[in-house]
């Protein structure tokens, strides 16, 4: 029998509440449309009835899903329900300081990607990078261990 290997959260990183806060004043918008064109007995309801449920679900993915998770060789961003990518700590050489957008990262083999923080909480901004950081150093050091 084949052994799954589980990884294991060491942390995780929330959205911003005001961001998550839009998403639920349109779901509640939808939802008192629905409402009120179904005590109507409109048929404007199903022309509601879809963005809501579109919104509904994509809300409540927001709310339960956190804007990024560190693991141990890894991290993962979760910025939308069709957006979802991972990075290795073992193909990164640095990380540059957090600027207003967001922070750059370099790759082993120079090439650079700017790494967007929108629907970060922004108390978050730093402590993200930071971590992201010390786990990339700590996966330099031991691939420096590994060569010798």
């Amino acid at each position: 029998m084949r052994k799954i290997k589980e990884d294991i959260q060491l942390q995780y990183f929330e959205r911003n509440w005001l961001f998550t806060l839009v998403f639920l004043t349109i779901t509640a918008f939808f939802a008192y449309m629905v409402y009120k064109s179904y005590v109507e007995v409109s048929p404007m309801t199903i022309i509601y009835g879809v963005p809501l449920l579109i919104f509904f679900f994509l809300t409540l993915w927001l709310i339960l899903n956190p804007y990024a998770i560190i693991y141990e060789d890894k991290f993962e961003m979760k910025r939308s329900v069709l957006s979802n990518k991972y990075w290795y700590f073992i193909d990164i050489k640095s990380v540059s300081e957090v600027n207003g957008k967001g922070f750059k990262i370099i790759y082993n083999d120079d090439d650079e990607e700017m790494i967007s923080l929108f629907g970060i909480k922004p108390s978050h901004k730093k402590a993200f990078r930071d971590a992201i950081n010390h786990y990339v150093c700590k996966s330099l050091v031991i691939e420096r261990a590994d060569d010798e």
